[in-house]
């Protein structure tokens, strides 16, 4: 047992003496992986995971919209922060832009694709992937360092200034097209409010024409009546009113029956063709219809609106209006995180590993051939 236990220590200290004695060689080995580790990381493509913040507008530029939406209320577009966020965010999650922006920064390299086709195919499953990986507003309660309260946008780049460009034009092409859609949809419900309001001036003027030919068709219907009446009333030789009223006796109450109608002659020829020529002089027709007042009101309130000229006024007065300074949201490219998919020293640490493995190889297989001669 002493003599085993003798070899074996034997056997420890010239694998010691032996790696002491070849310290050099392993050192060199070990440095040469350790600089092919360090040349690979430098000259090969590095890839980076981007997280990009998209910011809301801030309280001040919101508060610019607060007048146009007080007048506005719930009949016409409201524009406020929320909504511009989720505009901003709609329409970049519809992809036409993003596929744009790839083309124009060369996010996919056309000179990896055989054909057009497959070029094109790229292109479109980047632009599906940019949008999936946009990330919403996050809040962990159990780790309130991993809050994220903004919308971000994430992906794997391997050019940081291409990816700063991208994002940039991105910005300014979204807040273009979300500027003009709001242009587009004030516009639309304006035309709308001018068409509802023309809608309610023509049924108001022809409710206006419907009461002066109704007053028309009364009148001479009640002339007919009077000239009846009057005839009546001459062939009977009554002048002067002699209508009389019957009273009847009930239990509580007397009830006056008055023939008034029936025989409107009784009030004489006198009154009733007095009353006949009034009505035929009458030069004024509209101070006798009771329902015009009301219609005219309504005519003249209409007429005299003015929110669309106001809501126009107060629009032109937004930063919709201005195209240089309109922004929906921002796109931070300023506040980018890059981190690397593959550390500097992780590669360094592998190449060590390797460099020492293969350096106690070397040694090895070197002794193996020594003790063979």
């Amino acid at each position: 047992m002493k003599k085993k236990t003798y070899n074996d220590e034997i056997d420890i200290s010239e694998i010691i003496l032996n790696l002491w004695d070849n310290k050099i060689k392993i050192i060199i080995i070990t440095t040469s992986f350790l600089i092919l580790g360090f040349l690979y990381f430098y000259f090969s493509n590095k890839n980076f995971l981007a997280r990009t913040i998209i910011k809301p507008i801030s309280t001040f530029e919101a508060i610019k919209y607060k007048t146009y939406n007080s007048l506005a209320g719930e009949s016409i577009v409201n524009i406020d922060q929320k909504n511009l966020l989720n505009l901003f965010i709609n329409k970049i999650q519809t992809e036409e832009i993003i596929k744009n922006g790839i083309k124009k920064f060369e996010l996919v390299n056309k000179d990896d694709f055989k054909t057009e086709i497959d070029y094109q195919e790229n292109i479109e499953q980047t632009a599906i992937l940019i949008a999936d990986q946009m990330r919403p507003p996050s809040n962990d309660e159990r780790n309130k360092n991993k809050n994220i309260p903004f919308w971000t946008l994430n992906f794997k780049i391997s050019d940081k200034e291409s990816w700063k460009n991208f994002i940039e034009y991105l910005e300014n092409q979204v807040n273009k097209e979300i500027r003009q859609s709001l242009i587009n949809q004030f516009n639309t419900e304006i035309e709308i409010l001018k068409i509802g309001s023309k809608f309610k001036l023509e049924d108001i003027e022809q409710n206006i024409v419907n009461e002066l030919d109704d007053y028309k068709i009364t009148i001479t219907n009640r002339l007919a009546f009077l000239k009846e009446q009057a005839e009546i009333a001459r062939t009977l030789n009554i002048e002067k009113n002699t209508l009389e009223a019957e009273n009847f006796q009930t239990d509580n109450t007397i009830v006056t029956n008055i023939k008034s109608e029936n025989s409107y002659y009784l009030k004489g020829y006198e009154m009733i063709e007095k009353e006949i020529s009034l009505i035929s002089s009458r030069e004024n027709e509209k101070a006798f219809i009771s329902n015009l007042i009301e219609l005219e009101k309504s005519k003249r309130a209409i007429l005299q609106n003015k929110k669309i000229e106001r809501l126009k006024f107060l629009f032109s007065n937004t930063p919709v209006a201005d195209k240089n300074n309109f922004k929906a949201a921002k796109i931070d490219s300023l506040t980018t995180v890059y981190n690397q998919e593959t550390s500097l020293i992780k590669i360094l640490s592998i190449s060590l590993i390797i460099g020492l493995i293969i350096s106690l190889i070397y040694l090895f297989l070197g002794n193996i051939v020594a003790s063979r001669k």
